[in-house]
């Protein structure tokens, strides 16, 4: 017989002003560590740390589509300017204007998401871990990243998968028309057409394995941190961005093959080149 939610939550949720009927309340209950139950989930932590399988599953947890055809990126701009003036000038775009270049593109993802360094566990010195510019539990990655190519020079509008240790798009499919627009929520914002959308999906489990429910907590501020990583590295190369929530999640999904459960659609970014930098920061 399952138990009831009351008895799966501490008694100290039970105790104050918990709402059992709202979702928000009940999953970041359920993400918090407790003294009372904190060492059971210690021991798996410490086996992602210590034993050689658990290590190797850990470092192989990414998206790969070997037989997907490969978009080669240039080398990517290094220059980007003082990261103090990047920060002070960023704000969200509200129109794009034009289309990127590869290089562009390169640069952005060289930045912002590619793989920088690659260490090894004393406890598996054969195991490669790779690591990112951006923060990630327990170095695990849950976060993916799919963009729509609109316009790119010298590239077919496409669906693609940023593979960040090869540092190259992998083509998963040609796209007619706007198909992002068809996952979008009409109205609003969502007449702006940008060059490139990216798509960031989660895939929890590779988190909460290790880390439990909290795991869940953990692969979103991945994402969080990722999507700043473009914020500021856009901005840096000249371009604009802005964080979009007008699309249909189960919709937009389905168009990256995807189930939205194992794999779920976590954020949106819109990118390009500005073309309303006069426009007041948001």
């Amino acid at each position: 017989m399952k138990n009831s939610l009351q008895e799966l939550l501490p008694p100290q949720a039970m105790a104050g002003d918990f709402d059992i009927d709202d979702p928000v309340e009940i999953l970041h209950e359920q993400t918090k560590f407790h003294r009372a139950t904190l060492s059971g989930q210690v021991k798996n932590i410490v086996r992602y740390l210590r034993h050689p399988a658990y290590i190797a599953r850990g470092a192989a947890g990414y998206n790969v589509f070997p037989s997907c055809p490969r978009i080669e990126l240039p080398e990517p701009t290094l220059g980007m300017g003082g990261l103090a003036e990047v920060m002070a000038g960023r704000s969200s775009a509200r129109g794009f204007a034009g289309a990127m270049t590869l290089q562009e593109l390169s640069s952005l993802l060289h930045h912002a998401l590619r793989v920088n360094r690659v260490k090894s566990s004393d406890a598996a010195p054969h195991v490669k871990l790779a690591f990112r510019a951006y923060p990630s539990p327990g170095g695990l990655y849950p976060t993916e990243f799919y963009f729509f190519l609109n316009q790119i020079e010298g590239v077919e509008p496409c669906i693609a998968h940023y593979d960040a240790r090869n540092h190259c798009l992998r083509l998963l499919k040609p796209q007619d028309g706007n198909a992002f627009g068809t996952a979008e929520v009409k109205g609003g914002e969502s007449s702006l057409k940008a060059p490139l959308v990216c798509v960031m999906t989660s895939v929890p489990q590779r988190a909460t394995a290790k880390y439990g429910a909290r795991g869940y907590r953990m692969a979103l501020l991945e994402t969080g941190h990722a999507s700043q990583n473009l914020c500021l590295t856009a901005q840096g190369l000249g371009l604009g961005s802005l964080v979009y929530g007008a699309y249909y999640d189960d919709e937009l999904a389905a168009l990256l093959d995807i189930d939205g459960v194992t794999e779920t659609v976590v954020s949106v970014m819109l990118l390009g080149r500005d073309a309303t930098s006069g426009a007041a920061a948001a």
